[in-house]
């Protein structure tokens, strides 16, 4: 019997990440479920998971000693080598260019995202690939959004942060693909998650009028592609961002 794969879903407490976590498991991986403030979330993630020695892993991402840490307890549990990063945390802020006071609050909000969104999984990417390249074979994955393709008003840091993932994937497959290392992204448009429910309360029969399906998209419907990416009948996508939004935006 071959040796089950490992896969560190970060911002697995909720939504998208739970339901992510979700597949993966039920496609036979050990899961790291990440989270960062709500351990009873995680903790019910966790419980949900098909299988068993899944693990749950506290880490502020918003700092590089924490997504540090967050990769060395990954490791450890895992026996040196995470096979699937899956990075799926993110915030989303305001960034009005004419609204924000001042250039402090506006580096701030950008900084904050950037962070967040693309640098912790950058690094990660970086502290994990080794042991997949070692291994000859492994799976990074960056949610991004459909932000990060086409813009969004208000909101430049949110979609610059998006941007960058969707580049960075391209660079990382062309650079990692000789070691067997696949890399993808994957961009939603709305979906039924904590961060979209305000919106979708205010004006969601207006949203729902713009995506052809009639509907936004459930977490499953996001976390169904994201197994299949980190799957071995994915490999040749390499590089490539996926939409994923009923046809709301196709470019």
């Amino acid at each position: 019997m071959s040796e089950r794969k490992t896969a560190l879903v970060t911002g697995a407490s909720r939504g998208i990440g739970r339901a992510i976590a979700a597949h993966l498991a039920e496609a036979g991986l050990r899961i790291a479920v990440h989270y960062n403030v709500n351990q009873t979330a995680a903790a019910k993630t966790w419980a949900g998971l098909a299988g068993s020695s899944h693990v749950v892993i506290n880490a502020d991402l918003s700092t590089p000693g924490g997504v540090e840490q967050l990769a060395q307890e990954a490791l450890e549990v895992f026996g040196g080598r995470v096979d699937v990063l899956v990075h799926n945390a993110g915030i989303y802020e305001p960034s009005p260019v004419l609204q924000t006071p001042t250039l402090g609050e506006w580096r701030a909000a950008l900084r904050r995202q950037m962070q967040v969104n693309f640098w912790a999984g950058a690094d990660l990417a970086y502290l994990l690939a080794p042991a997949m390249a070692q291994a000859g074979w492994g799976k990074i994955i960056l949610v991004s959004s459909r932000a990060g393709i086409r813009g969004e008003a208000r909101h430049a840091g949110y979609a610059a942060s998006k941007a960058a993932g969707i580049n960075f994937v391209k660079s990382l497959a062309m650079e990692l693909g000789p070691q067997g290392i696949g890399c993808y992204g994957v961009a939603p448009g709305w979906a039924e998650t904590d961060m979209a429910a305000e919106a979708l309360a205010a004006r969601g029969d207006s949203i729902r009028a713009a995506i052809p399906l009639g509907r936004v998209a459930s977490p499953d419907d996001v976390a169904a592609l994201v197994a299949f990416l980190a799957s071995p009948a994915a490999d040749y996508l390499t590089g490539n961002t996926i939409d994923v939004n009923g046809a709301s935006y196709l470019h």
